[in-house]
């Protein structure tokens, strides 16, 4: 970079020569323009650019509902920029080409409340889930009133998170149920997690999935 002053371009702006002429404050600067990229599209960037759309899709399916809240707490716990912008660092990495998804390691849900200790799936059909655990009841961030939620995604809407609404248990049960609707889907995912009574506070989440045969 250098500085103009007193030459005869001092006060042009623009490109001019593979440079480019700006102003801060009252000085005049010039800097070698930026390189135009022969092959924007390589197979890394290519891979790159493939995984935002299906986050952003994704993200946005989870506007009005619970999983939006979720994220706004937990940006606000992070110190992130927005609900949005801690979705997209959490799973920015589970998204690929032709609409790849790494389900398992995807995150739906998150925050400060911790999950209970043992948490297994001991039952699994087209029909309902039933989950159980022990009760770490403790401090703030482990209540027995922390109610069991559960969001699912099913294979034929594949970017289409839904938090299920016939869901039983709270965190001093030990265990807790799920009713999962019907559909033209063959696997679900699932996505457990706890949220305080208050819905102040939210935890990581366990996956589990099911296949009607």
């Amino acid at each position: 970079m250098a500085i103009l002053d007193g030459s005869i371009l001092d006060g042009a702006l623009g490109k001019l020569d593979g440079y480019v002429i700006y102003k801060v404050g009252k000085k005049t600067h010039a800097r070698k323009a930026p390189k135009t990229i022969a092959n924007p599209r390589t197979e890394g960037q290519t891979a790159q650019r493939s995984k935002l759309p299906g986050a952003q899709t994704m993200h946005r399916a989870t506007r009005g509902s619970v999983l939006e809240r979720v994220y706004t707490i937990v940006a606000r716990e992070e110190e992130r920029r927005s609900g949005y912008h801690w979705f997209l660092h959490a799973n920015m990495k589970v998204f690929g080409v032709n609409d790849y998804v790494d389900y398992p390691r995807l995150v739906l849900a998150d925050g400060s409340l911790q999950l209970p200790f043992g948490m297994r799936m001991v039952k699994g059909d087209a029909g309902k889930v039933e989950m159980e655990w022990l009760d770490n009841t403790s401090t703030v961030t482990a209540q027995s009133t922390d109610r069991l939620m559960v969001a699912a995604i099913f294979d034929n809407e594949p970017y289409q998170p839904v938090v299920l609404e016939n869901v039983t248990g709270c965190r001093a049960d030990g265990r807790g149920v799920a009713s999962i609707p019907g559909g033209e889907w063959n696997e679900v995912h699932l996505y457990c997690f706890f949220g305080a009574a208050d819905g102040r506070r939210y935890s990581s989440c366990m996956y589990f999935s099911v296949c009607k045969s």
